[in-house]
C-alpha cells in the first residue's frame, strides 16, 4: 500500500481531533488562570485577555498539529511498510506540538511578567502537558490509525498483542497520573497557608480534569478497537 493510499485512514477520526484539541486547550486555560491568580500582578482584564489568548493559541496549535501533517503525504514518501508513513506523520505532529508548547510557555511568562518562581513551575507544567498531549492523544491516534490499517489485513492482527498494548497504555496512564498528583500534593502541603485554599482548588480541579480527559481518550481508543 502506497503512502497516498493511507491518506483516507489519516483523515479519519476528525471528531476526536477536534475534541482533543478543545480539551487540551481548556487545560492550558486553567493553567493560565492559576498562573494569573498566584503570580501575576496584571489587572483582571489583562488576566482574562491572556487566558483567552493562551487557550486560543493552544486550541489552534493542537488542531493544526493533528490536521496539517496528513496533508504532507505524497508519492515521494517511499516507505517499505505503512508503519513508516504513520510514524512520519506523527513525528510532524509531535514537532508542531512542541513548538506550540514553547509558544504557550512564552505567553505564560508574559502573563506572570517573568516571575522567577512562576517560570520554573510553569516550565514543569507545560512540559507535563506536552508529554500528555503526545502520549495520550497523538500516541493513541497513531495506534488507532495503525490498527485501522491492520484490520484491513486480518492475518496481521494478533489479539493478544492488541490487548497487551492497551493494558500497558492504561497502566502508564494510572502510574504517571498518580505520581504527578502525589508531587502536586507535596507542593500543596509545603505552600504558605495563605494560598493553600486556592492552590488546593487548582490542584484537585486540574488533576480530576486531566484524568477525565486522559480516560476519555483511552476509552475512545478501546471502543474503536473493540468495534473492529
Amino acid at each position: 500500500m502506497s503512502a497516498v493510499e493511507l491518506v483516507p485512514i489519516l483523515n479519519k477520526h476528525r471528531p476526536f481531533v477536534f475534541l482533543a484539541s478543545l480539551g487540551l486547550a481548556l487545560l492550558y486555560a486553567e493553567e493560565a488562570w492559576a498562573a494569573f491568580i498566584f503570580w501575576s500582578h496584571r489587572s483582571f482584564t489583562e488576566g482574562v485577555v491572556f487566558t483567552a489568548m493562551i487557550a486560543g493559541v493552544a486550541f489552534c496549535g493542537l488542531l493544526f498539529s493533528f490536521l496539517f501533517p496528513p496533508t504532507l503525504v505524497s508519492h515521494t514518501w517511499d516507505h517499505p511498510r505503512p508503519w513508516g508513513v504513520f510514524i512520519d506523520v506523527t513525528t510532524w505532529s509531535a514537532g508542531i506540538t512542541v513548538v506550540f508548547s514553547l509558544i504557550e510557555y512564552i505567553l505564560l511568562l508574559f502573563l506572570v511578567q517573568f516571575d522567577f518562581t512562576a517560570s520554573y513551575n510553569l516550565l514543569r507544567d507545560v512540559y507535563v502537558y506536552t508529554l500528555f498531549s503526545l502520549i495520550f492523544f497523538h500516541g493513541l491516534l497513531l495506534y488507532v490509525r495503525y490498527m485501522h490499517y491492520l484490520y484491513s489485513m486480518p492475518d496481521f492482527v494478533q489479539p493478544i498483542k492488541v490487548i497487551s498494548a492497551s493494558v500497558a497504555l492504561g497502566a502508564a496512564m494510572l502510574l504517571g497520573g498518580g505520581f504527578l498528583f502525589l508531587l502536586d500534593l507535596y507542593h500543596f502541603e509545603n505552600a504558605p497557608a495563605a494560598i493553600q485554599p486556592m492552590m488546593g482548588l487548582h490542584i484537585y480541579a486540574r488533576a480530576l480534569y486531566a484524568f477525565t480527559l486522559g480516560l476519555a481518550a483511552f476509552v475512545w481508543h478501546v471502543r474503536w478497537i473493540a468495534d473492529h
